[in-house]
């Protein structure tokens, strides 16, 4: 445990485990507002950003793989992003809980210059 991880309050964990969480009930919403409120917090800043630009990723991914569904070749990709994003969503949670920063993996160099 480094000494960063032992300065984190259990609201600071809470509040990055909800940004990464908030995808499976309202994606990019949940990551939005932590993002706007909770300015004094760069841990839960930087996990609210990355959690928001991979929800945006992840929902344009979606639509375009349910528009290519109707020509049925987006049934295979519909399926590997949602399994894509619910390993890395999951790790993201994981990674938060332990007070740890995390970095999706295709986004992360889009949600630094955010």
């Amino acid at each position: 445990m480094t000494s960063d991880q032992k300065l984190l309050t259990s609201e600071e964990k809470l509040l990055a485990v909800l940004s990464h969480g908030g995808f499976f009930l309202f994606p990019i919403i949940v990551p939005l507002l932590i993002f706007l409120l909770k300015k004094d917090s760069e841990f839960v800043r930087n996990h609210a950003r990355e959690a928001l630009i991979f929800h945006l990723t992840i929902v344009i991914a979606g639509y375009i793989s349910a528009i290519l569904a109707i020509i049925l070749i987006g049934l295979f990709t519909a399926v590997a992003v949602v399994i894509f994003a619910l390993v890395v969503t999951i790790i993201a949670i994981v990674k938060a809980a332990e007070g740890k920063i995390y970095h999706y993996p295709l986004t992360s160099q889009w949600a630094q210059k955010l």
